[in-house]
């Protein structure tokens, strides 16, 4: 366990990482500094821009990084191994929202306000004179590198409504609103053409996704019209409807087990269910209350993690029994016929992160445990066997769970709770909790009023060797986690 470095940063996401893991860009404000990771954290390149950055992406091969200046309309590509800029894209005119890299390094997507359109940008003319002499005035303009535009885009910010296929992302599926009707468009993303168009059942659609063999495409209907879920062949044809109960609200999360067979959906009853693709039948309801039922716990209780050293008392005071704990020595009594105690956090700002995260759900790598938390016990992680269909394990915190995520390659789980002096992890059978060095100029860039809007995120890089972890609004540690704990 190492905590290389405490950085400050205006944007913290994962796009911080590489897709390789082997870089890290930390924007703030004005400035962008570029690392290299590999093996350790060596500062490669810095970059003073003439307006606020945005927006920050690394290209899929990780090979180049673009860079969105809203308030000049511009957005800026450079290579991670050429101090010089090799395009600048700049739109005064129609308005940028956001920018998106495709899935491949050749187009660049820009959403535009004027007239809901997406610009595709091509970069490969530049990619092929990267060998030649290449300086600032060579930037390109806008015009020579415009090449497609779809029209009528439902969403300019492009983390919603557009989606790529997997393995490579040959296509692209984004949703379309024309004739006060959803379409669907799907492009061939080598050359964005269209290959199919259809219109949806749906009100008002409000998340595209594919499958993992890439044969079908889900659709989510908006949660406050109701909870069904759309299930289309490319073609268009209507091949399902999920709908586990009748009116809104519905689904506030969906997604798709790593190895492809669940389709996974947290709903605003607070219970997540998982459908077996292909069958597209619901083969479980979690529902952590009734998970958390003390009669259900009984036979699990060696499961337990707790952050104090526990003495479980199953009867009154009987069959007393010292469990492993996360941090601490010091012990409390806990009654097992006794629902858990809740918690109930001081800081509005927490509770509406808390409340958000109730939706949340993460997969290990191998699909095989599902990490949730409870609506009612929000410092107790659920970790859920797929494999067995049942409650693996039980974490409880002294303290509500902010965030959790697993490593994308190990049995490795990391938590984060209100409490900003440590970070948690956890393996299969194994618990334990770290404490965070101090960071007394943490506050620095903080205005007064923003004090109490503490937000936290965990994000590892896809290499699984290293973590950002967000504890404040400017703030983020780096942490190099190691095999075991």
């Amino acid at each position: 366990m190492n905590i290389s470095q405490i950085i400050n940063s205006s944007i913290i996401s994962k796009n911080n990482f590489s897709p390789n893991g082997k870089y890290l860009l930390v924007p703030k404000g004005k400035n962008l500094i570029l690392y290299s990771l590999n093996p350790d954290i060596k500062k490669l390149d810095k970059m003073l821009f003439n307006s606020t950055i945005n927006y920050i992406e690394f290209s899929p091969s990780s090979t180049y990084f673009l860079i969105l200046l809203l308030k000049l309309q511009e957005c800026h590509i450079k290579s991670v191994n050429n101090k010089n800029f090799l395009m600048k894209i700049k739109e005064p005119i129609y308005n940028i929202n956001s920018a998106l890299w495709s899935s491949n390094d050749n187009y660049i997507l820009l959403s535009l306000n004027t007239y809901n359109a997406l610009h595709i940008f091509s970069t490969k003319d530049e990619y092929e004179n990267i060998e030649e002499e290449f300086d600032n005035e060579n930037i390109s303009n806008s015009s020579k590198n415009f090449k497609y535009i779809i029209s009528n885009i439902k969403y300019q910010n492009l983390s919603q409504g557009i989606s790529f296929s997997y393995n490579g992302g040959e296509f692209m599926s984004i949703i379309i609103r024309k004739q006060i009707k959803d379409w669907v468009e799907i492009y061939d993303t080598n050359n964005y053409i269209l290959t199919s168009s259809f219109v949806c059942s749906t009100i008002n659609a409000e998340n595209i996704l594919w499958t993992k063999d890439n044969s079908f495409i889900l659709i989510q209907e908006n949660k406050n019209y109701d909870c069904k879920l759309y299930i289309y062949s490319l073609s268009g044809n209507l091949i399902n409807i999920l709908e586990p109960y009748k009116n809104y609200p519905g689904i506030i999360k969906l997604n798709i087990s790593p190895n492809g067979h669940y389709i996974t959906a947290s709903y605003c009853d607070n219970v997540i269910r998982l459908y077996h693709y292909l069958s597209f039948k619901l083969c479980k309801e979690l529902n952590s209350d009734n998970l958390l039922n003390p009669s259900n716990n009984k036979k699990n209780k060696n499961n337990f993690f707790f952050e104090k050293t526990v003495i479980l008392v199953e009867n009154s005071k009987k069959n007393e029994i010292d469990f492993e704990h996360l941090f601490g020595k010091e012990k409390e009594l806990f009654n097992l016929e006794n629902t858990f105690p809740k918690k109930i956090s001081n800081n509005n700002n927490t509770n509406n992160i808390i409340n958000q995260n109730i939706s949340n759900f993460s997969y290990s790598f191998n699909s095989q445990y599902l990490a949730f938390i409870s609506k009612n016990y929000s410092h107790i992680l659920l970790i859920y066997d797929i494999t067995a269909f049942k409650l693996a394990f039980l974490l409880v915190f002294d303290n509500n769970v902010i965030d959790f995520i697993w490593s994308p390659c190990s049995l490795q789980l990391v938590i984060c709770t209100e409490n900003e002096e440590k970070i948690y992890f956890f393996q299969p059978q194994r618990a334990k909790a770290f404490k965070l060095p101090n960071n007394n100029n943490s506050n620095n860039n903080i205005e007064e009023k923003d004090k109490n809007k503490v937000e936290k995120n965990l994000f590892f890089s896809s290499d699984g060797k290293r973590i950002l972890y967000k504890n404040n609004k400017y703030t983020f540690f780096l942490i190099e986690p190691g095999n075991d704990i």
